[in-house]
């Protein structure tokens, strides 16, 4: 039996989030679009499929740990594989995208946020938990740190049911100034139950039936998980997939987050390591400045101070809407200059401004601060 996740569930809206779900009632006239043509989505290149997935941003709370988080440290995108004994685990496979953006500054991605994800197996059972007779296993755990887009990607199995909780995945987004925490959300992801019905015939969920605890009846799902569902497309007999997007409020403006020699990912999902930690990235923006060329065109001037080889994707948005981009795959120490070309059709006005260093271990260090266009000419 389940110690269910109910005994400490919190309804309050202690934190913001916007999470978009397809069909979310209403949400539209909460706030703006993301997946409105050559919005958020559409700009960092995600697929028509995920936009439609992730059509709207609605607000909703955070939703309880649970008893069955552990700080395992397994950085990986591959979650199937158990590094204990190198078994996988079964069911239909799982694509699940988040991104994660910051909905009080114009739903800007965030980068450099570590985010952890935990479910449990075909069967409902959860890994590492000595009442579940797991201890030792690390099937069906990970976390990965977001890119300069917000964006983090977990290949995972659909999870199966056990009783009294609707089916879902738990999810937790974390921020730090180095290996301090600055910031941290937790909540839960739900599924269609039509389709949860239909993956659950499957050999591999112990021909146990449907779930005896739909999202309707599910203490933590409450009157608002209708948008925390996540929309999936593909066969529930063998592949699904799905993009979600979530937002998170005030997130620090600057994020450090040092690699670590735990969890380096692997071709088949495991992790190796030797558990030590590399220092935090060298590297940050010391003047951010506009420069008016010859033909009137406007350049925004990043000044950078590099300790430290890094690559750098400088990122100008305004309300989810990329306005001009830069990356470069290497940038030698030093005080170094990138300049973003602003097109002629931005109008003046305030935007967000959003850099990402990476250094060659994988440490990431991300800046975000606002910035006001000037006018043509």
């Amino acid at each position: 039996m389940h110690d269910h996740d109910q005994h400490d569930h919190d309804h309050r809206h202690t934190r913001r989030t916007l999470v978009g779900a397809a069909g979310a009632v209403g949400a539209g006239a909460i706030l703006s679009q993301l997946g409105a043509t050559g919005g958020l989505l559409e700009r960092i290149g995600l697929d028509e499929e995920a936009q439609a997935a992730t059509a709207a941003c609605v607000l909703t709370p955070k939703k309880t740990e649970g008893p069955y988080f552990v700080e395992e440290g397994l950085d990986r995108s591959d979650i199937r594989t158990d590094p204990s004994d190198g078994s996988t685990q079964a069911g239909v496979a799982l694509a699940l995208t988040l991104v994660i953006v910051d909905g009080a500054d114009g739903c800007t991605p965030v980068g450099g946020a570590t985010v952890d994800v935990w479910h449990a197996n075909a069967l409902g059972k959860y890994s590492d938990i000595q009442s579940e007779g797991t201890k030792g296993r690390r099937f069906l755990r990970g976390s990965q740190v977001t890119d300069a887009d917000g964006r983090v990607a977990f290949t995972t199995v659909f999870p199966g049911w056990y009783s009294g909780r609707a089916i879902h995945v738990h999810f937790k987004v974390r921020l730090y100034d180095g290996t301090s925490t600055t910031y941290e959300f937790t909540s839960q992801l739900f599924f269609d139950p039509t389709l949860e019905n239909q993956v659950v015939q499957g050999n591999a969920y112990g021909n146990r039936g449907t779930p005896d605890t739909p999202n309707s009846r599910d203490g933590i799902y409450g009157s608002d998980g209708g948008t925390l569902v996540v929309a999936l497309t593909g066969d529930p007999a063998s592949a699904l997939s799905g993009t979600h997007v979530i937002g998170v409020a005030n997130a620090p403006a600057t994020t450090t987050t040092p690699s670590t020699g735990t969890g380096v990912s692997t071709g088949s999902g495991t992790s190796t390591g030797s558990g030590s930690t590399a220092a935090a990235v060298e590297a940050a923006v010391t003047r951010v400045r506009w420069i008016s060329t010859s033909t009137g065109r406007r350049l925004l001037r990043l000044t950078l101070d590099l300790d430290e080889a890094v690559a750098v994707n400088a990122r100008l948005a305004r309300d989810g809407a990329t306005i001009a981009r830069k990356q470069k795959a290497s940038m030698g120490s030093g005080t170094r200059t990138l300049d973003l070309r602003i097109p002629v059709r931005s109008a003046r006005g305030k935007a967000r401004l959003a850099v990402t260093f990476t250094d060659g271990t994988g440490a990431t260090k991300s800046v975000r601060r606002t910035v006001t266009l000037p006018k043509n000419g």
